[in-house]
């Protein structure tokens, strides 16, 4: 998320869910919650490799892929800019269009499988995996399984507590300003990236540190989210070889590890940023 973090410990939703806030830093800008539909399925999809071909065996989770392949069905997802100059977010929308006219934009780089529509998103219910009190969230059919699984095994670890996740939300929130706009879609967008615990793990800038510490973060610049303290809060802080960050980085990357001076301790994604 390289710059599409968002605060708040109610960002996953099944039918609406809650604001829209996003902050600009640096090259980069953060994206807050907005309105999202149900996800829709409507086809099925062939196995995929790794962790998260588990996904292709359920009918439920892997339906939506092959309609995207096919290019049939029709694509619809809400979505934003931010206006960097107004440090507020513009020309909010719904697009609905077909899957044949999607653009190679509205499909992750990283995984194409994953694209910026709400049919391509599966919801997850925390309280099934063992997380009561949470709001269900989406991410993509691709990393369903991938994603329960990290949280089936973080539930039953008492020395981790999540008080929050947030996963799909699409917006054009980083990448070159035009205009005065942001012009690339997060990872949130695609579905490939989520954010746990934000009240204790910050987006921060002006943070090039070589070792992640309290006394080395406290001295960079908090832009979002809670303050990342492992030894205030250590059930709820991600930190490299932790147990969230063990359970996560099987198959993505955390956004506390990226190179440069932004550390966004509260993401993992495809890529980290």
């Amino acid at each position: 998320m390289r710059a599409e973090r968002l605060v708040s410990v109610a960002c996953g939703f099944r039918h609406v869910v809650v604001l829209t806030a996003f902050v600009a830093l640096g090259g980069f800008a953060i994206a807050a919650f907005f309105p999202v539909g149900e996800a829709r399925a409507d086809g099925s999809v062939q196995g995929v490799a790794g962790a998260a071909s588990a996904a292709a065996t359920d009918p439920a989770v892997a339906r939506p892929a092959r309609q995207a392949s096919q290019g049939g069905g029709e694509c619809v997802y809400s979505t934003s800019v931010w206006h960097v100059a107004k440090r507020t977010v513009v020309d909010r929308r719904t697009v609905r269009k077909s899957y044949a006219a999607l653009t190679a934009e509205e499909r992750d780089p990283g995984e194409p499988r994953c694209s910026v529509c709400e049919s391509d998103q599966v919801r997850i219910d925390p309280a099934e995996l063992g997380l009561g009190g949470l709001p269900g969230f989406r991410v993509c059919h691709v990393f369903v399984e991938p994603v329960k699984a990290a949280l089936r095994a973080l539930a039953k670890d008492p020395s981790v507590r999540i008080d929050s996740i947030t996963g799909y939300r699409p917006g054009r929130t980083r990448g070159p300003i035009v205009d005065g706009v942001r012009t690339w879609f997060s990872n949130h967008s695609y579905g490939t990236a989520i954010d746990i615990n934000a009240s204790h793990n910050g987006l921060y800038t002006a943070c090039d540190v070589k070792h992640l510490t309290s006394g080395a973060v406290r001295k960079c610049r908090l832009q979002l989210g809670g303050r990342w303290d492992p030894e205030a809060n250590p059930r709820e802080t991600i930190v490299e070889g932790g147990a969230i960050h063990r359970e996560f980085t099987r198959f993505w990357r955390w956004g506390g590890a990226i190179p440069g001076g932004t550390k966004d301790m509260m993401h993992f994604s495809i890529t980290g940023y």
